[in-house]
């Protein structure tokens, strides 16, 4: 009953979980891409949620994370923090020869550097992503570090080399049809020519960008298109024809809540109204774009400083859920662990319990066969007796020698029908004990009645097996001392054995209080003086 109790509480331990996590949907990586176009920072909360429910941190997926949300800090202007999560991104995805995902990787690197470190590292991260792209023979991919290495070469003043890779762009898109991407280049080149004053072919190159946007329904970049054809026409001193350009700029970007390019229409506006010396308008627009400019820093420092204590609050959660998982293992150890102590436990008992069945019943079957045995025993002296009382007439000559073995087998009988009597009286009083101290007396006659019955066989063999080992030493033994009993003989023979005080005890039936008496006794016949050891001294003959 106790071991099948056991069994159910190890089925208990190894079904049941003691810690249980909240598992919720994680949101899909794809969606979360899309919604950062429309909502950034609602998208970074859900990605981070996502990052933190991957268990697997060397998976491409977790790659591919990290990537977006580097992205996202450096579009939040946290370039530190950025570029970190683009680092291990790249780690992963150079373990997973992701190459699509590396190009992709090293051109938000490259305008990452742009920002933070120089113009010449970051041509060189658009160069790595350009390599890539050409090999993966991704005419979009191309394109778009085509367009970037062209703006790295007009920041470094390179502005033959910034037209080539444009227009090289430009070429492949048109391929492609992809107009929003061209819009983009078109005013790159609008830019490059903007600075060569060459206003008439930057007009050219800002009013394509502007129709395709229009055309597009791409409402967030018609604003720069606007202030940037209005830079044109003030710049070749038309500042009247340029203010209904800043004006539509500033009335989409008010409509759109950009306060980035809201400001450069009020900039550019009050430009072009000192440039008409209209000082006062001038002056107003200036002082409006101040205020916009104080406001922009403000928000901005409001919410980087908010994305800051948000990313504490993840690594904050990071770190707990790191530490529950700790736990969890911990306790998964230990249940373990407890699990193998209760089925130890159990295979142990059940060792034991079969052990304990196995000595009873072969106690029961020693007992019977010595019972048997003394009766065969019994049988045989009656027989003996009778084989002498046919042959005494005929062997006379050998009669003293016959009734010296029937002395000794009467003697032998004797002492045989004493022990019988001491087994029997001691069984009567066994009958009176409570089961415990009756197995014990029990084991006690069988020990008693094992060494009396090993007395005459047991001992003739062994004797003769030991001299066969070590020849003449109960010889040289006996001519020490000639009153030896036969009890010394066994013992100095097992000592001689090297055998411990322990088995030599087992081995002659008695308890080690009878065995140092015995060892005292034989010292005492052996005449061994104080600073002999015995043991040593049989060991040595």
């Amino acid at each position: 009953m106790k071991i099948r109790m056991m069994g159910v509480l190890v089925f208990f331990l190894i079904w049941v979980n003691p810690f249980q996590k909240a598992k919720g949907q994680s949101t899909d990586l794809e969606s979360i891409q899309k919604k950062a176009e429309r909502n950034p920072k609602e998208a970074y909360s859900q990605l981070t949620d996502l990052i933190l429910s991957y268990s697997d941190n060397k998976s491409l997926r977790y790659g591919e994370a990290l990537f977006l949300e580097g992205v996202l800090l450096k579009e939040f202007g946290l370039y530190k923090e950025a570029i970190l999560k683009l680092y291990q991104a790249e780690q992963i995805f150079q373990t997973h020869a992701h190459t699509l995902g590396l190009a992709k990787l090293y051109n938000v690197i490259g305008q990452l550097y742009y920002k933070t470190k120089s113009t010449a590292a970051a041509l060189q991260k658009h160069e790595e992503s350009l390599r890539v792209f050409k090999s993966l023979e991704d005419r979009k991919g191309i394109a778009q570090s085509l367009g970037l290495i062209g703006t790295m070469h007009e920041k470094l003043g390179n502005y033959s080399k910034a037209l080539s890779f444009q227009n090289q762009a430009i070429e492949l898109l048109r391929i492609e049809e992809d107009s929003s991407q061209l819009a983009n280049l078109f005013e790159n080149i609008g830019s490059i020519y903007e600075d060569l004053n060459q206003f008439d072919s930057a007009d050219f190159y800002f009013q394509k960008s502007y129709e395709l946007n229009w055309n597009a329904g791409d409402s967030l970049k018609l604003p720069g298109n606007l202030n940037n054809l209005g830079d044109v026409h003030r710049k070749t001193n038309r500042a009247e024809q340029a203010i209904p350009y800043y004006l539509e700029a500033l009335r989409l970007s008010v409509r759109l809540g950009n306060k980035y390019t809201e400001r450069s229409a009020r900039v550019d506006l009050g430009k072009s109204y000192a440039d008409l010396r209209e000082f006062e308008s001038a002056y107003t627009y200036f002082a409006s774009a101040r205020e916009l400019s104080e406001s922009i820093f403000s928000e901005e420092a409001a919410r980087q400083l908010a994305l800051q204590e948000f990313q504490f609050q993840v690594e904050k959660q990071k770190t707990e859920i790191g530490h529950l998982e700790e736990i969890h293992r911990f306790e998964v150890k230990m249940r373990w662990l407890l699990i193998g102590l209760i089925l130890s436990i159990m295979i142990m008992a059940w060792i034991f319990f079969s052990k304990q069945q196995l000595r009873i019943r072969t106690s029961q079957s020693q007992l019977q066969k010595q019972r048997e045995i003394l009766e065969v025993k019994e049988k045989l002296i009656l027989s003996e007796k009778e084989n002498i009382n046919l042959l005494e007439a005929r062997m006379s000559a050998e009669v003293h020698a016959q009734q010296k073995a029937l002395s000794a087998q009467t003697l032998h009988v004797i002492e045989k029908n004493q022990i019988l009597k001491e087994i029997q009286s001691k069984l009567q009083i066994t009958l009176n004990l409570e089961a415990k101290e009756q197995k014990k007396k029990l084991r006690n006659l069988i020990r008693q009645i094992d060494y009396n019955l090993s007395q005459d066989s047991d001992w003739e063999s062994f004797k003769q097996a030991f001299e066969n080992v070590h020849q003449d030493f109960l010889k040289n033994l006996k001519s020490k001392n000639p009153e030896l009993t036969s009890g010394d003989l066994k013992l100095a023979c097992l000592m001689k054995m090297n055998m411990s005080n322990k088995e030599i005890a087992a081995t002659l039936g008695i308890s080690p209080e009878s065995l140092r008496i015995s060892r005292y006794r034989l010292r005492k016949r052996l005449q061994l003086g104080e600073g002999k050891d015995l043991q040593n001294y049989l060991l040595g003959m």
